[in-house]
């Protein structure tokens, strides 16, 4: 998710149809210029070089974001939505790609499904499956803590840790916590915010992160950092 605004132009997107490193490619309606979805930089056109500015956004099972917002308002395109995903044989094939000419390099398979995400000029990434398993990781991330709050089987949320060390805290009313062990403070773990204890009112940095498959991060990134649960 990216903000849309550049400088002080709104722009609005759409889809140009075109594919680079096999990766979707936007276009903008006021300059006609190409951007990749991938790291939100204009690869062509007037605003070639203009980076737009990433947004914390999550990805999760309706079941879960309906637990945590029961009053939410769905909206559906023209004539509702089928719910039916229209990638799910993609998802299940070895292909990595419409081209089938891109291959992915590091050690993770090209179809693993990886949170990614970037401090300043260095890309990390952590395998789904593996962070899965633990709900609360904290890394270190090339000199910055970090720590990982996952959540329903779908990706996780990334807050810079600053000194502190977290553990799992459980959740209350659907909503995860944690505990910092320095002052056994609690804080809700999907607003980054203390909520009881020493620390209350403090608040966590949050760092926008997207879920991506390894040979697509990899191809934009290919120094990235694979953070490894229990290391």
């Amino acid at each position: 998710m990216y903000a849309r605004t550049v400088g002080s132009d709104e722009l609005t997107f759409g889809v140009s149809g075109m594919l680079w490193r096999e990766n979707l490619v936007m276009y903008d309606r006021q300059t006609d210029s190409w951007w990749s979805q991938a790291d939100g930089v204009a690869i062509q056109g007037p605003k070639r070089g203009a980076q737009l500015e990433q947004v914390a956004s999550d990805m999760m099972s309706w079941k879960e974001w309906r637990a945590l917002h029961p009053s939410t308002v769905v909206l559906a395109p023209p004539g509702g939505a089928s719910g039916r995903d229209q990638y799910a044989n993609y998802h299940a094939s070895r292909s990595i790609g419409v081209t089938g000419r891109l291959r992915a390099g590091g050690v993770l398979d090209a179809k693993t499904r990886i949170l990614g995400f970037r401090l300043g000029l260095r890309a990390f990434a952590v395998a789904l499956d593996r962070l899965s398993k633990t709900p609360v990781t904290q890394f270190d991330a090339a000199g910055q803590s970090v720590v990982l709050v996952s959540g329903d089987r779908q990706g996780a949320r990334v807050f810079l840790a600053g000194n502190r060390r977290f553990t799992d805290a459980g959740t209350n009313a659907n909503r995860p916590r944690l505990r910092d062990q320095a002052t056994g403070s609690i804080w809700d773990a999907l607003d980054g915010r203390a909520v009881s204890g020493p620390q209350a009112g403090a608040q966590l940095e949050r760092v926008a992160a997207h879920q991506s498959y390894w040979f697509s991060w990899y191809s934009f990134f290919p120094d990235t950092l694979i953070l490894e649960p229990g290391k």
